[in-house]
């Protein structure tokens, strides 16, 4: 199994018949004040699988503190890899849950891990940082491993 897309974002729609993922407003940071209650966001993710992984497979989501403490339950579910179509060497499945009134409690780096039979496919970062006061500097956003050397 590959993940090909991985996201979080403001909203996203699957559409099964075509094979579409719709990703809208994708993000890896917010800037707020804590505790913070998101409305409304959601996870995308879009699995490629060879023709030997379709069946039932279980599914985890993890969303975590860096400690690895989960600030929501973990979601589990089992989901069915349907058969390759004849001609093709692999397919894909797309994959969105939406969070509803999902809470930060407090600033840190926070990260989204994908779980399929136990096996981790994908994590995704998510920054919490605390807003800039009005009229303040713009905040400083956590720097990326190796983009300390990418030219301004």
């Amino acid at each position: 199994m590959n993940i090909e897309i991985a996201s979080i974002c403001d909203a996203a729609t699957a559409n099964g018949a075509g094979g579409r993922l719709n990703i809208l407003g994708a993000f890896d940071r917010i800037f707020a004040n804590f505790p913070l209650v998101i409305p409304q966001c959601s996870t995308a993710f879009r699995i490629r699988y060879m023709r030997s992984e379709a069946g039932m497979h279980d599914l985890t989501l993890v969303f975590e503190d860096v400690c690895g403490k989960p600030i929501v339950p973990p979601m589990q579910s089992k989901i069915p890899l349907e058969p390759v179509a004849q001609g093709f060497d692999t397919a894909a499945v797309n994959m969105v849950l939406n969070l509803q009134r999902f809470q930060i409690k407090r600033p840190d780096k926070y990260i989204i891990r994908l779980l399929v039979d136990g096996e981790e496919l994908v994590s995704l970062p998510l920054y919490a940082l605390e807003a800039p006061q009005q009229g303040g500097p713009a905040p400083d956003a956590p720097i990326a491993q190796g983009e300390q050397d990418l030219p301004n």
